[in-house]
């Protein structure tokens, strides 16, 4: 008797940017050449979980490792998974938190990170188990904010508990 999973996780084993006419998409390739592409970062998020953003992030630092990101997704991917793993308070993103209104913010439970949002466009990704240099109108705000949870889970609660610290 052969059976076979519904559902199969294949892990990624590396990405490239893939152009179809004039627009620029994520790769992800997978074990057993399964691929998906995304042209959103959010979007590629919530399509994964924790296990995916660790060995994406660990691709990327491998190839720009040794040059330098030339495409506009290339870049942005770089930048986006660095302020995801490594965050550095003298980035530019976190140095304008303190003029940051209207912020929306969602929490993705399959992968542990908290995305903040403002009217302007503004992005800010980050994983859970970290501390971040937030400050205190920010975290304000974000308290006036609507907290976007599909369900009332242990990591909604813990934000909660670090803002009201």
């Amino acid at each position: 008797m052969n059976v076979e999973a519904l559902q199969t996780k294949y892990p990624i084993i590396n990405w490239e940017i893939y152009i179809e006419g004039t627009r620029k998409y994520w790769k992800i390739i997978r074990v057993g050449n399964h691929t998906k592409v995304h042209h959103f970062f959010d979007d590629m998020l919530k399509a994964f979980d924790r296990d995916d953003l660790v060995m994406l992030w660990s691709l990327v630092k491998e190839k720009f490792n040794s040059i330098e990101p030339t495409y506009d997704k290339e870049r942005e991917i770089w930048v986006q998974l660095k302020r995801l793993f490594e965050p550095d308070t003298d980035d530019e993103l976190w140095k304008l938190q303190k003029h940051i209104h209207d912020l929306a913010w969602k929490i993705y439970d399959s992968y542990g990170v908290h995305h903040m949002t403002t009217e302007k466009g503004i992005d800010i990704y980050m994983l859970v188990e970290k501390e971040y240099p937030l400050p205190r109108g920010t975290l304000t705000l974000m308290l006036v904010a609507k907290l976007m949870v599909e369900q009332d889970n242990e990591m909604s609660r813990e934000l909660l508990r670090k803002i009201f610290m």
